[in-house]
This record gives C-alpha cells, structure tokens and sequence, in this order.
C-alpha cells in the first residue's frame, strides 16, 4: 500500500512537472515554428531561439520549486 501510494506521489509530480512545461514552453508560438522548421537545416530566428529558452529556464525553475515543495511536505508528514 504504501509503494502505491509513494509511486502515485511521484506520477502526480511528473504530471505537474509536464503541465508546466506544456505551459511555459509549448504554447510559445516560437515552439511552434521551430517544431515545423526541424529538420529543415534552416534556424530559427534568434529571438525565436530566446523565447524558447526563456520559456525552458522559467518551465525549469518551476518545476524545481514544484519539487521542492514536494519534498518539504514529504519531511513535514514525516516528522508528524
């Protein structure tokens, strides 16, 4: 019961984790063309590139901080 219970905590912040990057990243409309430019052998323009960087930075801290507050709760249930 209780490696259900920990695999589900773990599935549930995976899906957190792949909400946020869904949002931050693949609703840029810069995803978008550099998804249709793949394999084309023609770049992206820079700010393009800039966007989604920006996007995977900000998707990245987020999901650090989604993990933490995990962990801190984890800690708290324990020391209960």
């Amino acid at each position: 019961m209780f490696a259900a219970t920990e695999q589900e905590r773990a599935m549930s912040l995976g899906n957190e984790v792949d909400a946020v990057f869904r949002r931050e990243v693949k609703s840029l409309p810069a995803y978008e063309k550099a998804q249709a430019a793949a394999g084309s052998g023609i770049a992206p323009p820079v700010d393009e590139m800039n966007q989604l960087l920006m996007g995977l930075v900000i998707a990245a801290q987020r999901s650090l901080h989604l993990l933490a507050d995990r962990i801190e709760q984890i800690e708290n249930a324990k020391a209960r």
